[in-house]
């Protein structure tokens, strides 16, 4: 058995997290290390961002060192009971059993255990024809969806569960509260609605003992002027001898920034480590050939991880 390491990405929606998670990829990859890629939410838009028709369940390579798959709930609750009920007629009987399929969307947490335990899988085993990977990056729901998944495993620990169930909710809770092998990122923008979410979800985080990394601040606007550059446009601005639209889009960049600057300041609260920043993207493209500067910001992750 090889044992990697597990990155969880999450976010509210609109933050980019797809985007970082698939950037975090393509970065451990061009470290030379295998990276998988894993899609859970629903719909998904890493496809799109890898620019491939589509993802199946089980990985992929996508480029070299780079993997990805897209987790489907009724194949993982399928590979879990079978794992639970090792002989095949009966876990059969089960599955197809109208009676078994409502007790399981009643028991709260058994489809984001089931999801958890196929991602123990990537991070833990080698598996036929693709081997064991040095770093699995799971494409989390977005932060309303995403607390319940990776409480999951304690949700259903409480209801007194026995037998092989306990066992693999045991495996799962290890590798998720080992901050050794698991750690949660948590992406926001320099907008109020994204900070106020991100540290109310890293607060909900901490209380699940899971490790975070430090705070992901994606679309911050970079500083393009010093100070003295700075004086000189409100001097240009006096004497007007500056073209105001030069000026304007000047004024632009500096509202922008300030804002990002202002959101790093309110993500360092409660004793977060600095924000890793990643610049905002002006081009039209959003695929991973367009990630370069998202890659650049996160290689300090890659180390981490």
């Amino acid at each position: 058995m090889s044992t990697g390491r597990l990155v969880i990405v999450t976010g509210k929606g609109g933050v980019g997290k797809t985007t970082v998670a698939a950037a975090l990829g393509a970065a451990t990859a061009a470290e030379g290390r295998r990276a998988l890629l894993v899609e859970i939410a629903r719909p998904g838009r890493l496809a799109s961002v890898l620019e491939v028709p589509a993802l199946d369940h089980e990985p992929r390579e996508i480029r070299e060192q780079l993997w990805a798959a897209k987790l489907d709930e009724d194949r993982c609750l399928q590979a879990l009971i079978e794992n639970l009920v090792p002989v095949r007629m009966l876990s059969q009987r089960l599955l197809s059993s109208r009676s078994f399929q409502v007790l399981c969307a009643a028991i709260p947490g058994i489809l984001e255990a089931a999801l958890l335990h196929r991602v123990r899988e990537f991070v833990e085993e080698s598996g036929p024809g693709y081997g064991g990977f040095d770093l699995v990056i799971l494409d989390a729901p977005a932060s309303g969806h995403s607390v319940p998944l990776l409480a999951a495993p304690r949700s259903l620990a409480s209801l007194s569960v026995l037998g092989p169930l306990a066992e693999t909710l045991r495996r799962i809770d290890a590798l998720m509260s080992d901050p050794a092998r698991t750690s949660v990122g948590v992406v926001a923008i320099p907008e109020d609605w994204a900070i106020a979410e991100a540290r109310e979800l890293r607060r909900t985080l901490e209380e699940l003992q899971l490790s975070l990394l430090p705070p992901i601040l994606n679309q911050a606007w970079p500083r393009r002027f010093t100070q003295g550059e700075e004086r000189a446009l409100e001097a240009a601005r006096e004497d007007q001898s500056i073209d105001p639209a030069l000026l304007l889009a000047g004024d632009l960049f500096r509202y922008h920034r300030q804002g990002a600057h202002e959101a790093i300041g309110r993500l360092k609260d409660n004793a977060a480590p600095r924000p890793i920043e990643l610049p905002f993207l002006f081009g039209e493209g959003m695929a991973l050939g367009d990630l370069g500067p998202l890659q650049v910001g996160l290689r300090s992750l890659v180390d981490h991880a």
